[in-house]
């Protein structure tokens, strides 16, 4: 089996909680540092629904209440702009397991 892959913050309780489900269930993964490499904007544009933009964003993060987006209105590509240009805004841990993609903490 290919070993997943895992978009994660070192600071971020969730990423930890994740970490630790995987090496209980014996699941090998690769950690990538989400602010240090993020994703590619086409990994984003890829794995976005456009009809469900919430489910992507950290809403915990600084960025998010300061960029006051609870009420502001914006497009996936806007979000993307915004992800890319602050990956704190992406929600963690992304994994990533042969073709399926998880945004946040999943027991798969």
């Amino acid at each position: 089996m290919k070993k997943m892959v895992m978009y994660q913050k070192s600071t971020c309780g969730t990423c930890r909680k994740e970490k630790e489900y995987l090496r209980k269930a014996k699941i090998s993964f690769d950690e990538i540092d989400i602010v240090e490499q993020a994703p590619t904007r086409e990994f984003l544009e890829e794995n976005i629904d456009a009809d469900n933009l919430d489910a992507y964003i950290n809403k915990h993060s600084k960025p998010y209440r300061e960029l006051n987006l609870a009420r502001r209105k914006i497009g996936k590509s806007k979000l993307i702009d915004l992800m890319l240009k602050d990956p704190n805004l992406i929600k963690r841990p992304i994994l990533i397991d042969g073709k399926k993609v998880y945004f946040g903490y999943s027991e798969i």
